[in-house]
């Protein structure tokens, strides 16, 4: 499984992304993946745009990195269940 922050554009490009929380997927999306998901009591339709990564190096002496990667997917809406 694999938690990403789910960024949901529902109005022009130049409107600011709307931000509905982490999300855990089975794994991350590819661009023009469909994804249903829940949101204020309904089921989402999105599409996937694309997903941004935010890896974290690893130290050169082997150590464990100071933070954990991420992941951010930007869908755009495209309808609900109701």
């Amino acid at each position: 499984m694999v938690v990403a922050r789910l960024l949901v554009e529902r109005g022009s490009i130049r409107d600011q992304s709307l931000d509905w929380g982490m999300f855990e997927f089975l794994s991350l999306p590819s661009p023009g993946d469909r994804v249903a998901a829940d949101h204020d009591s309904e089921t989402h339709y999105l599409t996937v745009l694309c997903v941004h990564h935010q890896p974290v190096p690893i130290p050169a002496e082997g150590g464990r990195p100071s933070s954990s990667a991420s992941a951010s997917v930007v869908a755009k809406w495209t309808g609900s269940s109701q």
